[in-house]
């Protein structure tokens, strides 16, 4: 009997994953330098070539960043982390080069995806999987599927959730929102505001047991808590999953807990918080979703 292979991708801005699906177990992996500035050609290009190791194969999932335009595989928007990347037909592309059926999803996305697969959230039908890095991320997940909104963008936009309306600007889209305040990015501007030696994460979190920087440590977590206690009103799920790097710190994540508890509107403090499982290969175990279900006919 045929063993069903599967070729996966991950496309980001710095470097490209790819990995092979046999009978739903990850058997193979693969990752290279993007070279973003080299343009969307040679992106892809660098990625058709890295997938074509794994060949044959009987779908490609892909998880890149950018908006994706699911239905036809293309990108809806790129910033300039990949020049030209807007309007690039990704499932055109790499149906051509290999001439079988190819599904393509937002990066945010497919990691929610790969944390229902085979990570955190495996076994539950709703949550919602947010990530806390350079800026804030995620995906909707209801009925096993990513929940995408009908509007003129390609994801619901987690990052852009307005805390601070009265940091709202013209001409600066993500001024008052969740990602400006609640990034690893914001943690870290604030710690080298106290101190220039707190250059990420890591430095910040090796001097927790000082008290100026557990000051600016716990007003991050309000942060973070704030957009959460949102996202659990508007969606009523019973699970978030949050990922990152600086959410594996154990003092973050059961303080979040503790004070989504604490100052959730009775009835949704019940919902469970957990720590990603997957690290970075939950896009590749997305893509690998969305290409089964391409597959089988069910997405």
């Amino acid at each position: 009997m045929k063993q069903e292979r599967i070729a996966v991708l991950d496309i980001g801005g710095t470097r490209i994953k790819a990995g092979l699906f046999t009978e739903g177990n990850l058997t193979q992996q693969q990752e290279i330098d993007t070279l973003a500035a080299q343009g969307a050609s040679a992106v892809l290009h660098r990625a058709a070539t890295l997938l074509a190791q794994f060949i044959p194969f009987d779908a490609i999932g892909i998880s890149t960043a950018g908006q994706v335009d699911v239905p036809t595989g293309t990108i809806r928007y790129a910033n300039e982390n990949l020049p030209g990347y807007t309007g690039a037909d990704l499932r055109g592309y790499f149906n051509k080069q290999f001439n079988v059926p190819c599904a393509v999803i937002n990066d945010a996305y497919a990691a929610a995806l790969g944390e229902g697969v085979c990570g955190a959230a495996k076994g539950v039908a709703d949550y919602i999987c947010v990530t806390y890095g350079t800026g804030v991320g995620g995906g909707v997940v209801l009925g096993g599927k990513p929940y995408y909104g009908t509007g003129g963008s390609a994801n619901v936009l987690i990052g852009g959730l307005v805390t601070h309306p009265q940091a709202l600007r013209a001409g600066d889209p993500f001024a008052g929102t969740y990602e400006r305040f609640a990034s690893a990015t914001a943690l870290v501007a604030s710690a080298k505001a106290l101190d220039n030696s707190l250059v990420n994460g890591r430095a910040v979190f090796a001097r927790l047991e000082e008290p100026p920087v557990r000051v600016i440590v716990d007003s991050w977590i309000d942060e973070v808590v704030a957009g959460l206690l949102s996202l659990l009103a508007l969606f009523n799920v019973p699970m978030l999953v949050l990922g990152g790097g600086v959410l594996e710190q154990p003092y973050v994540i059961t303080e979040v807990k503790k004070r989504v508890k604490a100052l959730a509107i009775p009835g949704f403090e019940a919902a469970q918080i957990t720590a990603a499982q997957l690290g970075n290969t939950a896009g590749l175990y997305g893509a690998f979703q969305m290409a089964q279900q391409l597959l089988s006919g069910t997405t």
